[in-house]
């Protein structure tokens, strides 16, 4: 019982820091086809990490990212 809680206080904070990379994503719209973007199709750019709406839309953006444009989202 000993051995285990280290291992699990690791793995959660193993978790921890992949899930914080990037921090929020720049955008709330898939910038390939404008529908509303998810969470886990993400790609990270300079600016932050990009969110697609699908992974067809995610892999179109990576052949050819400078022809489709990321707004930003909306002030609140």
């Amino acid at each position: 019982m000993k051995a285990l809680l280290p291992i699990l206080l690791l793995t959660c904070v193993s978790l921890t820091a992949v899930f914080a990379k990037g921090g929020p994503p720049i955008n709330d719209v898939c910038p390939v086809d404008g529908k509303a973007a998810r969470v886990i199709y993400r790609i990270f750019e300079e600016k932050g990490p990009v969110i697609f709406c699908c992974a067809t839309c995610l892999d179109t953006y990576r052949k050819n990212p400078n022809r489709f444009t990321v707004k930003p989202k909306a002030e609140k």
